[in-house]
């Protein structure tokens, strides 16, 4: 028998693609024969786990819900900051007064907080909210009637600490439930080379049921083969000019 597919040079991005046509070219085969069908539906189950584990390691659902959530407490963290920052140089010795209290306060911690990474943005906030909610900075914060802008704040806060603890929790299920898509090759390649290799047996023995399919076959696993070879001579050719450059 003709060895058609070579687990060598494939990864998982090419016998995805590979496997969908294999079981797609032969299921009005699984009709006519018992024995067919068998291992059909066994490459199938397995397919069907390798694609779902490799949608699993793909980035989370979640991932632009939380860059949204992170662009709005950004954006509010601005305003208020802005708010402030403004009162503060107000020719109104009253307001300057007590907004220059206020803005002391985000300088100390940073002024471009909302330029941080994800997590140490969160941890400065905690400790700005820490000291905006002692009783004299809720005062200042009443007084210049700027309450609903830092609640708006801290509501954004909480709202990205909800959705970046929903993907933790998604990532950790995953990582629980779910097995390393090139774990799975060593299954799939016995059981498309064993499908194959039955099609291309019957196909000698009964070419006008066979002959057409086993044709399409072929011609999918050639196709796919020849750009995981040249994939691989062109990974060679770099590594041979690196160690060249290196010798050089």
């Amino acid at each position: 028998m003709e060895k058609l597919i070579i687990s060598s040079i494939l990864l998982v991005s090419d016998v995805i693609p590979m496997s969908e046509q294999i079981l797609k070219f032969t299921q009005p085969l699984t009709e006519i024969d018992p024995k067919f069908r068998d291992l059909h539906n066994q490459t199938k189950s397995i397919f069907e786990r390798l694609v779902k584990n490799m949608k699993s390691s793909g980035k989370s659902s979640l991932t632009k819900d939380v860059f949204f959530a992170n662009k709005n407490r950004g954006n509010d963290f601005i305003c208020f900051r802005d708010i402030v920052h403004g009162m503060s140089v107000s020719t109104m010795d009253d307001i300057s007064g007590k907004a220059a209290k206020l803005y002391a306060v985000i300088d100390k911690y940073g002024a471009q907080t909302y330029a941080l990474g994800y997590k140490a943005e969160s941890a400065t906030l905690l400790a700005l909210f820490t000291e905006f909610d002692r009783p004299e900075n809720q005062q200042l914060i009443s007084d210049l009637g700027i309450l609903a802008f830092y609640n708006s704040l801290k509501e954004s806060e909480n709202a990205f600490i909800s959705v970046s603890n929903q993907k933790s929790d998604e990532k950790t299920v995953q990582t629980n439930e779910s097995e390393a898509a090139t774990d799975i090759l060593p299954e799939i390649f016995p059981a498309l080379t064993n499908l194959v290799s039955m099609l291309q047996l019957y196909s000698q023995l009964e070419p006008a049921t066979y002959g057409d399919i086993y044709k399409q076959v072929v011609t999918s696993i050639t196709e796919i083969n020849t750009v995981a070879r040249a994939r691989k001579t062109r990974k060679q050719n770099i590594s041979e000019a690196k160690k060249a450059d290196v010798k050089a």
